[in-house]
């Protein structure tokens, strides 16, 4: 039986509820100059619960909790020159309960649709930097929905989060406590940039509306949100294609960043960009646990002929090599151009507008976070995913939710990888037809 469509779910408001830490302080806490490059924008995602999780009061509760260590989820964001996040006893994050008719399971699998906004709090601006839905089933299912700005966290830090959140949950102890400390990103003395920061992770757009600002690319047609599994053993097959020693993140990158180019039908000469992040946390040797942004990105550029024609073991070979250059050096330097520029508005190069990169790809990694580790009382989820990606040219590599047939357990998270991404209609469909071909 096919499943339902997201359209079909009929919700029932219950109640918003304002969940607030204990002990709040009252405080300003400055952005760093990673959160000044991170966008200004809400990542919507949904948890996926079968039948067993915790109650909606154990899971507000454990939230209450939890936010005594993540302060900076509720507090509000400014919006002046020298932004920072206010603490003060109205903070809090706000929680929506609803009840949705029928059995989750007739709606599984979901994948990314506009009609899944219903079950994830819709952000009307900056603030609120952090909010949830919580949708109980018939049956007792849960999609927990959840809107986070990347303004104050970057994906760590708020898989970090999630993790410590389903721990209180369970009613176990907080296993690895977050670092908030701003002064691990020490400036060198004096400050020595030796990068163009400006013209990399920020721009030199005076303001929004600035005339001299390059026009926004835009797609006419409708945007398809493109789920496909990899099972362990084409991965390892890809892996042997490409020759060396590589992660499978980087081995995946390469192939799927060839069949979009045939995809895409980009010209033999027609240059394009993968930009992939690169944490500063073991290039600073800084703990995993530090909360907040601690991202850059790398470019590696190739023609689309090259992409199509050389071996996997080139177009992987590039991508680590562009991932190496943005070492400790190149994070010190953006440290460095922080606090030579920390009294300015600076203007983020990301979230200028549009909504295709085409030539161009912007890759996120999920693969390290733990999502077998998120159990609200009743087991893992059972899919993690976006509502919708209304942007062309977005790539996720994620781990695949499936079991692991060669496990004897029943757990998931062990098979694989699925991988979301965004191309135009017709884009969508060429890449269907290839997205399995080793050729």
């Amino acid at each position: 039986m096919l499943p339902k469509s997201p359209a079909a779910m009929e919700l029932k408001y219950q109640s918003t509820t304002i969940v607030k830490p204990g002990g709040i302080l009252h405080k300003k806490v400055p952005l760093t100059i990673f959160d000044k490059a991170a966008a200004d924008l809400h990542i919507q995602v949904l948890l996926v619960y079968k039948p067993g999780t915790a109650s909606n009061a154990k899971i507000k509760d454990a939230l209450s909790k939890v936010l005594t260590h993540y302060p900076m989820l509720v507090g509000k964001l400014s919006g002046d020159k020298c932004p920072a996040v206010y603490l003060d006893d109205e903070s809090g994050v706000p929680v929506t309960e609803t009840a949705v008719n029928g059995d989750l399971d007739d709606f599984l699998p979901l994948e990314p649709s506009p009609a899944l906004a219903v079950l994830c709090p819709e952000a009307q601006g900056t603030n609120p930097l952090f909010m949830v839905q919580l949708n109980r089933f018939d049956c007792g299912g849960l999609v927990m929905g959840v809107s986070c700005n990347h303004k104050v966290h970057d994906g760590q830090a708020i898989s970090n989060f999630f993790v410590s959140w389903s721990e209180l949950v369970r009613d176990q102890p907080v296993r690895v406590l977050p670092v908030h400390d701003q002064s691990l990103l020490k400036p060198r003395n004096p400050p020595a940039p030796e990068f163009p920061h400006e013209e990399m992770e920020f721009c030199s757009v005076a303001a929004p509306d600035d005339h001299d600002a390059p026009p926004p690319k835009t797609l006419d047609g409708p945007i398809e949100n493109v789920v496909v599994h990899y099972s362990s053993e084409f991965i390892r097959k890809v892996k042997e294609k490409v020759g060396s020693k590589h992660s499978t993140f980087v081995c995946m990158l390469a192939y799927l960043w060839k069949k979009l180019t045939v995809a895409r039908g980009l010209g033999e000469e027609e240059v394009t960009s993968a930009k992939v992040s690169v944490s500063g946390r073991p290039r600073l040797g800084i703990a995993g646990a530090y909360f907040g942004n601690l991202v850059l990105t790398a470019f590696p550029t190739a023609k689309a002929i090259d992409l199509v024609q050389e071996p996997l073991g080139y177009t992987a070979d590039l991508i680590r090599e562009a991932v190496e250059k943005v070492g400790s050096d190149y994070f010190q330097s953006v440290i460095d151009f922080g606090e030579l520029n920390k009294d300015k508005e600076l203007y983020p190069s990301v979230g200028m507008g549009g909504n295709t990169l085409c030539p161009d790809l912007e890759v996120d990694s999920w693969l390290g976070f733990q999502f077998h580790e998120l159990d609200m009382g009743g087991g893992a989820p059972c899919a993690f995913l976006p509502t919708w990606i209304p942007v062309e040219g977005i790539l996720i590599i994620m781990p695949s939710p499936m079991k692991n047939k060669e496990q004897k357990s029943d757990q998931r998270w062990g098979a694989g990888i699925d991988v979301i991404l965004t191309l135009s209609a017709d884009h969508a469909k060429t890449f269907k037809q290839i997205a399995h071909s080793l050729d």
